[in-house]
């Protein structure tokens, strides 16, 4: 073993190094670092530890129940055309439902819904049935392929029964200028 701070006879580039033993601890550090390698080498791919195969189905499972658990919370309630049908008979309703016709849905239906480059509501012709709940359904979720956003979250499920329901008293109201009729002739259904 060499002396504390014994200089090597060799000459790096005019640079002299001291012939010193490495600590103790950078050895014993450098054995551990060694001795987990291991172990983590045995236990990750060996027999004891999960492959990424079982690490990807067990976090798979977690995030599927996550989502459903958010989808069932989010999940609207079912509305019956029953429900519907009492806010068209409520005045009140039906006013509140023109006033958030005129302001989120006239851009598109035109302001007595004869349609501009949304369909024409005041006719017997449906794109996605006539049924009352089918116009529900429409205005809750859109039709995105036909440019119809979702207003669910937009505005309340109270104000979509609104509007709603003062679409469901403009049939047969013959604005000026209506959009021709798209979709099937489907008459006036209560459910």
């Amino acid at each position: 073993m060499a002396e504390r701070d014994e200089l090597l006879d060799h000459n790096y580039d005019g640079i002299q190094e001291y012939d010193n033993d490495l600590p103790k601890w950078w050895i014993w550090l450098f054995v551990l670092t060694l001795m987990y390698g291991a172990g983590y080498i045995v236990y990750r791919h060996g027999s004891a530890g999960m492959d990424q195969e079982s690490l990807l189905a067990r976090e798979m499972e977690k995030h599927e129940a996550l989502r459903a658990e958010i989808e069932s919370k989010q999940k609207p309630e079912a509305v019956g055309a029953d429900a519907l049908l009492a806010l068209v008979s409520d005045a009140s309703a039906v006013e509140r439902g023109k006033a958030v016709f005129a302001a989120k849905c006239a851009v598109c239906h035109g302001a007595q819904a004869q349609g501009l480059v949304g369909p024409n509501l005041t006719d017997d012709y449906w794109l996605h049935g006539g049924a009352i709940t089918d116009v529900h359904s429409v205005v809750v979720n859109g039709v995105v392929e036909k440019g119809m956003q979702s207003w669910k979250g937009f505005i309340s499920d109270q104000e979509i029964g609104e509007v709603v329901a003062f679409i469901w008293t403009l049939h047969g109201s013959n604005p000026p200028d209506p959009k021709k009729p798209q979709g099937d002739l489907v008459p006036r259904s209560e459910s």
